[in-house]
C-alpha cells in the first residue's frame, strides 16, 4: 500500500465513527487543532460547527494570523462568527485571553449563549482593566453546574434566584458584597466546590457576620479553596471553637496566604478544620513576613482551648508551603499529628527567608511531637 492509498483509506475509515465518538474526541482536542480536522472530509466539517466544548484562550490563537490581532478584533472576526457558524448546543463555553478587557462585545457574546440556553459550564477570565459588570442575560443561563469568574463584576437583578444546578463554583476577584453572595449561594442548593479568592478591591461592605451563615449554606461542599482576605473579613468578632452545622462533607479544605501571626487567621483555620470532621486533605500556603510580631494572642491560642474532642479520623495528608518557624503554625502541626490516625503524610515546604538554625530547631521540634498515626511521613524541603 503506498502513500496515496493511505491518504484516501484514512478519511474513508474516520468517516464511519459514530458521531458521539467523534464529537468526543474533538472535545478532547485543543479548539484550534479541532477545527484543524475539517479538512478531513465534509463529513468533519459538519462535526466541526457541532463542537459542544468551545474555548478561547491565547493556545488557540497562538502561531496564527489572528495572534497579532487585537483582543476586540479576536471577539468581532473570530469568535463571533464561530459562535454564529455554530450549530449544535454549546455545553462548555470558555472565554480567557491575556489582554482581554471589558467591552461590550463580551456582553453579546453572552447575550447569545442564554439564548441558546444549553451551557453547563461557563469561564470568563478578564486580566487587565477594571471589573466587567455581568448584564442581566448572563443570569439567564440557568442550567449552569460549573462557573468560573475572574475579575467580574457580581451584581444580579433583583428576581434572579440563583443556578439551582450549580455544583462548582469559582470567583477571583469577583466585585460582590456579603449579602449577594450569602443570597446567591443558599439558593445553589447542589454545590459541592467553592473557590473565593478576593480583597478590599473586591469584597465589597460588611461582612463580618456572615462567616458562620455562609457555611450553614453549604450542606454538600466537599471542596473549599479561601484566600486570606476574605477568611479575615469573616471572621472578626466572636467566633465559635466549631460551626453550628458541621461540614461533614468536606473532603478538601485549601487556604492560601495565611498568617498565623495573627490570631483572626488561625482562628478561622481552626474553626475550618475542627468543623470538618470528614477532611481527607489539608493544604495551606502561609504568607510570611519578618518584620510583623505574633500576637500573644495567636502565641498561646492553641494551649488555652481545649481540643480533646476533636477527631480527624479521615485525615490523610498536610500540605503547608511557605513555613516559617513562628510557634503557631507549629502548634497547628503538633495539633494535626495527635488529632489524625490515618495520616500518611505531612509535606512542609519551608520558606526562604527561615534561617538554617531555626530550620534545625524546627525539624527536631516537629519529629518529638506526638503521632496518632505510626504511618505519618513528614517531608520536610526548601522551595
Amino acid at each position: 500500500m503506498d502513500v496515496k492509498d493511505i491518504k484516501v483509506y484514512l478519511p474513508d475509515t474516520m468517516n464511519i465513527l459514530p458521531s458521539n465518538i467523534i464529537q468526543t474526541m474533538l472535545t478532547l482536542l485543543p479548539m484550534r487543532d479541532a477545527f484543524r480536522t475539517s479538512i478531513l472530509s465534509r463529513n468533519w466539517r459538519h462535526h466541526c460547527v457541532n463542537i459542544p466544548k468551545l474555548q478561547f484562550d491565547d493556545e488557540m490563537f497562538k502561531g496564527s494570523n489572528c495572534n497579532n490581532l487585537s483582543v476586540t478584533c479576536k471577539l468581532t472576526h473570530v469568535i463571533y462568527p464561530i459562535l454564529l457558524l455554530h450549530r449544535g448546543p454549546i455545553l462548555d463555553f470558555s472565554l480567557c485571553i491575556s489582554e482581554l478587557s471589558s467591552c461590550y462585545q463580551i456582553d453579546q457574546i453572552i447575550s447569545y449563549l442564554s439564548k441558546k440556553s444549553t451551557v453547563k459550564q461557563f469561564t470568563l477570565c478578564f486580566r487587565v482593566g477594571d471589573n466587567h459588570k455581568l448584564p442581566s442575560s448572563f443570569f439567564m443561563l440557568q442550567q449552569l453546574t460549573c462557573l468560573k469568574l475572574q475579575n467580574c463584576a457580581f451584581q444580579p437583578p433583583s428576581t434572579f434566584c440563583g443556578f439551582s444546578r450549580l455544583t462548582s463554583l469559582y470567583f477571583h476577584n469577583v466585585s460582590i458584597t456579603c449579602k449577594v453572595l450569602l443570597r446567591f449561594i443558599v439558593n445553589c442548593p447542589l454545590l459541592t466546590s467553592f473557590t473565593l479568592i478576593g480583597d478590599e478591591k473586591h469584597l465589597l461592605g460588611c461582612w463580618n457576620s456572615g462567616f458562620v451563615e455562609l457555611f450553614e449554606c453549604l450542606p454538600l461542599i466537599e471542596y473549599l479553596y479561601m484566600s486570606s482576605y476574605p477568611v479575615q473579613c469573616f471572621a472578626t468578632g466572636d467566633m465559635p471553637q466549631k460551626l453550628p452545622t458541621l461540614l461533614d462533607r468536606l473532603r478538601v479544605l485549601n487556604l492560601s496566604r495565611l498568617c498565623f501571626a495573627r490570631e483572626v487567621q488561625l482562628r478561622s483555620a481552626l474553626l475550618l478544620v475542627t468543623s470538618s470532621p470528614n477532611i481527607q486533605k489539608i493544604i495551606m500556603k502561609m504568607y510570611y513576613n519578618q518584620k510583623e510580631a505574633v500576637s500573644q494572642t495567636a502565641m498561646n491560642l492553641l494551649d488555652l482551648q481545649d481540643y480533646s474532642n476533636v477527631n480527624l479520623d479521615h485525615l490523610r495528608e498536610l500540605e503547608i508551603t511557605n513555613m516559617s518557624s513562628v510557634k503557631p503554625e507549629l502548634d497547628f502541626v503538633k495539633l494535626i499529628l495527635a488529632k489524625s490516625p490515618m495520616l500518611q503524610k505531612v509535606g512542609i515546604v519551608l520558606d526562604n527567608q527561615v534561617a538554617v538554625a531555626s530550620e534545625v530547631k524546627m525539624l527536631r521540634d516537629l519529629l518529638q511531637f506526638q503521632r496518632a498515626s505510626t504511618k505519618a511521613e513528614i517531608v520536610f524541603t526548601r522551595p
